[in-house]
């Protein structure tokens, strides 16, 4: 398993959220936006981790990121999400 990457990410009350980022990429189609799924490594009572997931947008220099409000858009991202999770747990089963 690799290293884990952790970024800050700032509210907007400007404090501080240490979390793991689990991947950024760009969809096709979709004007070369970019986005990002990550975890504050928290569980459902289920035990499964809880991911989020925001859209990456340019603010005079500054990054900051965004919800997902268009269903399309977040249907992209769900499929993104699915693959990921099939992709892990393929993995496991080859280890």
């Amino acid at each position: 398993m690799g290293a884990q990457k952790m970024i800050n990410l700032i509210n907007e009350l400007g404090e501080i959220n240490r979390v793991e980022l689990l991947c950024a990429f760009e969809l096709e189609n979709n004007s070369n936006e970019k986005y990002i799924l990550y975890t504050k490594n928290e569980k459902t009572p289920e035990g499964y981790c809880i991911i989020y997931s925001g859209k990456l947008v340019d603010n005079n220099g500054e990054q900051q990121l965004e919800n997902i409000n268009d269903k399309d858009e977040w249907d992209k991202l769900k499929k993104v999400m699915k693959l990921m999770t099939k992709y892990s747990i393929e993995g496991d089963k080859n280890v």
